[in-house]
């Protein structure tokens, strides 16, 4: 039973099939005839001449191909330029953009070389005041050992009237018979000789050339910067500088700059120090060989910028001053990690540096000025002697 109800489904599902291809088919024919039939009508309505238009539209549709192609390959010839030209821009900003480095690099240079020419021009004017202070100074010298050359002569030619005048009256009392009593037999024996040829009197080479051999210290004015300890401690102290630009944050770039332009000062102020020794090393200020006015003026000279120098290294400790509460301002308010630590370590290091280097410079000056002025006090000393010992024997 069961097999007959599917036999006859599929029956009914194929007849179905057929029927429906069947119309299919009808409507295709349907379709076919009325396109046809369209077409025909369409012709029988056209003008007499729609012929002759065919060529013409063919032609027409000709050149718009034509058209379309030239237009295609100016679109591709647009494109090709277009990647091209994004090419050259590209090559171009480049460029631009090493020339715009270049640029950068040159101004920051010449930036750097304007703060080097204003710190030489700075320099420079220190330079001219010092020679200003000097040439002012050495005017005023000029000037008194000009006047004190007119005094000792004006003084020579007083002593030697009034001498002139005590030997008038001494030879016009010896002269007299009758200048001595009978009881002053003796003073006018003694008189013909020499009253002081038995008193005991030093010359003056004697008394001159025994305060050379007498034995001192070394002169701080023969000694260098690396004996007194400045030149290592320089040194170190630029080492100090490198570690803390590697160490250091960007924030105290500031600091940096100030330390090193302290260290410059030191430096420089060192050399000339060493400059000095140098020369009075060359033409010492003791030489035996040379006049007492010469040496005495050569020892001045070397006394003043000696001073001028004590001036400057007060005012470079002032600068450390200053800088170091700067150093002190900027550490404040720090959170304390390991960069900051090292940080505030290296600039202890560098401060402790700096105030030893100040120490012993002032010291080194101090040294050579209390050297130079104990022998002006010496040779002034000897001169009054040498005056007094050649004009008045007696007088020890």
């Amino acid at each position: 039973m069961e097999e007959l109800l599917e036999t006859s489904e599929s029956g009914f599902t194929m007849t179905r099939t057929v029927v429906e291809e069947d119309n299919e088919h009808d409507l295709k024919k349907l379709a076919t005839s009325f396109i046809g039939l369209t077409f025909s009508v369409m012709l029988a309505h056209l003008p007499s001449d729609a012929l002759s238009l065919v060529p013409r539209l063919t032609t027409e549709v000709n050149e718009l191909k034509q058209r379309l192609a030239a237009a295609e390959e100016q679109v591709r010839q647009m494109k090709c330029r277009r990647v091209e030209d994004s090419k050259a821009n590209a090559r171009v900003v480049e460029i631009f953009t090493s020339r715009r480095n270049a640029w950068q690099d040159e101004e920051k240079r010449l930036q750097n070389r304007i703060h080097e020419m204003e710190e030489e021009r700075e320099e420079f004017m220190n330079r001219i005041h010092e020679l200003e202070r000097e040439v002012g100074e050495r005017d005023e010298m000029i000037g008194f050992m000009s006047r004190r050359g007119i005094e000792e002569e004006d003084d020579e030619e007083g002593d030697d009237n009034s001498t002139e005048r005590y030997g008038v009256d001494h030879r016009t009392v010896s002269s007299s018979p009758t200048a001595y009593p009978s009881s002053h037999q003796f003073w006018a024996e003694s008189h013909n000789t020499n009253p002081f040829q038995d008193l005991p009197y030093e010359s003056l080479e004697s008394v001159y050339h025994m305060k050379q051999f007498v034995p001192r210290r070394e002169s701080p004015w023969k000694i260098d910067s690396e004996a007194t300890g400045v030149s290592a401690k320089l040194r170190l102290l630029e080492e100090e500088l490198l570690n803390l630009e590697k160490v250091c944050p960007s924030d105290i770039s500031k600091v940096s700059s100030l330390l090193r332009k302290q260290a410059k000062r030191y430096q420089a102020l060192a050399g000339k120090i060493d400059d000095i020794c140098r020369r009075m090393q060359c033409s010492d200020p003791c030489d035996a060989t040379l006049g007492s006015e010469f040496r005495t003026q050569r020892q001045t000279e070397f006394l003043l910028e000696c001073f001028r120098f004590q001036q400057r290294a007060s005012e470079t400790g002032q600068k450390l001053v200053a800088l170091q509460t700067e150093i002190t301002r900027s550490n404040q308010g720090d959170q304390l990690n390991q960069a900051k630590m090292n940080t505030r370590r290296s600039l202890d290091l560098i401060k402790n540096n700096l105030k030893e280097v100040q120490r012993n410079l002032e010291i080194w000056l101090a040294r050579i000025i209390g050297d130079l002025e104990g022998i002006l006090a010496r040779d002034g000393a000897s001169r009054v002697r040498e005056f007094y010992v050649a004009r008045y024997p007696f007088v020890q």
